[in-house]
Parts: structure tokens; C-alpha cells; sequence
């Protein structure tokens, strides 16, 4: 690459002459976006075939990460902490906390939540603020059995719980609601384990921050997290929302509310690309990578 200065009367201009080519320039540019960015590999015929060509979700760097990140928020450093990321200004879900206050209003200002897959209790602190008031609070964790002694090792409390076994906390905790946030699309069988979840009766369930919508059919993709965050990758669902709301119906569930959650779960096509484009420089379609907004319910079991 060659770059010229030139100036005229109140001009400067700086000119790069280069012999990469539009197609080598495109790789370059998929490399540092992956670098920074969700992006996903697929899709993939089943999901065996996506968690052979992944890292898995238990890889020890991402613990490490969670215990981390949960410590800065305990101790005051951060405000709360999402997939390992911490965040210093306050922030709520929206969704989330009324429909967790609604709950509680109509439970005698009692709230006892058991959360699936809320990670070493993401959820329960960026929200803990806003529930503290009420005449009583539980929030079990249920999460995969290294994230389960790290919580109970660390940030258990006479609030927050965990446990390995949905079952499990279900008992222990008697919850008025179960929360679901950004878990079933990383389980192998989400429909399995949400028939089961939907047989068990609980009075409102909260499913938020999932990866379904109504026009693409379900199937299973690599995600790679970007090395700002953590070197991972691990086999992800696109879940089809029509199927979801065929489990809710069946099992005598109300959808009182369908939301998108913010943020987005991937993105379509790299930015600079789009000016490759713009230039007229023929792009490859972006391969595995979606712009995947993000799905949520809030659903009542009707009286039999």
C-alpha cells in the first residue's frame, strides 16, 4: 500500500493506493469483526454435529470469567454483570421487573423465583434493588453443577440459592414464577425439557431473551463469542416460536404477554462490508451470521 499527501488552498488530502484485492479485503474484514462480534457457523444439520464443531458451554474460562464478573457486582465494583460482562452504570430489564412485581403483587408481596440457567445469579442482582421492599424474597439458581458449587461456595445467601436440579429447586423453593432467560436455545432437547417444566403447574413462568421467531424453521448453528469476552464457542438453537406456543397452549399456559427483549443476538452482515458494497465490490453472502432479534413471554396457567 502506497499513501500520498497532496494539499490544494485549504485542502489536505491523504490518498491510499492499494493492490489488496476486494476479495482479500473482505477477509480481512470478516476476521477482525469475528474477533469482536457474536457470529455464528451454520447451520448444522443436528445438534451433535454443531457440539462436535464447538468448544462446549462448560469450557473452564467461562466459570472463571462468571466468578469474576459476579464478584465485581458483590463487592461493589460494577453494577451487575451479563455473560461475564460487567457493566458500572445501572441498568433493568423492563420487561423483566414488572412482570416480577406483578407477580409479587398478586403473591401478598411475596416473591420466590427459580431461575433457569441464571448463570451464578445475573439476573437476581441487576434487579435485587428494585425487589428488596417486598415482604419476602427467594431466588433459586439452577444451573449445571460447576456453576451450582461456585454459587453456593461464593454468593449464596439467605436469598439467593442454587441447585443442579430444576426438580430440585421447584421443591426447595415452591416458586411463584420460573424464569427462563437466554437458556433453551443452548439445551440439546428445549422441548423436552420446557414439556416438562410446563407439566409441573407453576403459576407463571417468564420466558425472556430466547432465540425464536415465527417464519424459520428450528435449527441448531456454532456460536462464537467474541475474544473480548472470552475464546469459546458452543452448539445454539434458532428456535421456531410457532412450536413454543403450541407447548404453552397444550399445557393450559396464557400468553398475558409477548415482548422483545432488548439487544439483538447476532448481526447480519459486517458493517464495513456494507461500504465494500456501497463501492461497488461484489460481498459473498455473510455466511452464519443473522441479525436474530431476541423473543420473551409471560405466561399464567389458566385454572382447571
Amino acid at each position: 500500500m502506497r499513501r500520498l499527501n497532496f494539499s490544494l488552498p485549504g485542502i489536505h488530502c491523504l490518498l491510499e493506493v492499494t493492490r489488496e484485492s476486494p476479495q482479500a479485503r473482505e477477509r480481512e474484514i470478516r476476521t477482525e469483526f469475528r474477533r469482536h462480534n457474536i457470529v455464528f457457523d451454520g447451520p448444522y444439520d443436528d445438534w451433535r454435529s454443531a457440539m462436535a464443531d464447538s468448544a462446549g458451554y462448560d469450557a473452564p474460562v467461562i466459570l472463571a470469567k462468571a466468578v469474576e464478573a459476579t464478584r465485581a457486582v458483590v463487592q461493589g465494583r460494577a453494577s451487575y454483570e451479563r455473560d461475564t460482562v460487567i457493566f458500572k452504570e445501572r441498568s433493568y430489564s423492563h420487561p423483566l421487573l414488572a412482570w416480577l412485581l406483578y407477580v409479587a403483587s398478586r403473591s401478598d408481596r411475596r416473591l420466590r423465583v427459580v431461575d433457569f440457567g441464571g448463570a451464578l445469579g445475573s439476573s437476581y442482582f441487576q434487579h435485587r434493588s428494585k425487589l428488596v421492599h417486598l415482604a419476602e424474597l427467594k431466588w433459586c439458581v439452577v444451573e449445571q453443577p460447576h456453576f451450582a458449587d461456585a454459587g453456593r461456595t461464593e454468593f449464596e445467601d439467605g436469598v439467593l440459592s442454587f441447585s443442579q436440579s430444576l426438580e430440585e429447586a421447584i421443591d426447595l423453593v415452591n416458586p411463584h414464577i420460573v424464569l427462563l432467560s437466554g437458556v433453551l436455545q443452548y439445551l440439546e432437547y428445549p422441548h423436552e425439557y420446557l414439556e416438562s417444566l410446563l407439566s409441573k403447574g407453576v403459576k407463571f413462568i417468564l420466558v425472556d431473551r430466547t432465540s425464536a421467531r415465527f417464519d424459520v424453521a428450528e435449527v441448531p448453528f456454532v456460536q462464537h463469542v467474541p475474544e473480548r469476552i472470552y475464546r469459546a464457542s458452543y452448539p445454539v438453537w434458532f428456535l421456531n416460536a410457532n412450536e413454543l406456543q403450541d407447548h404453552f397452549a397444550r399445557h393450559g399456559y396464557e400468553v398475558l404477554d409477548s415482548f422483545q427483549p432488548a439487544g439483538t443476538f447476532g448481526i447480519a452482515t459486517p458493517p464495513p462490508l456494507q461500504e465494500l458494497k456501497r463501492w461497488g465490490i461484489g460481498v459473498t453472502p455473510a455466511q452464519g451470521q443473522y441479525e436474530w432479534s431476541y423473543s420473551g413471554w409471560f405466561l399464567e396457567r389458566r385454572e382447571i
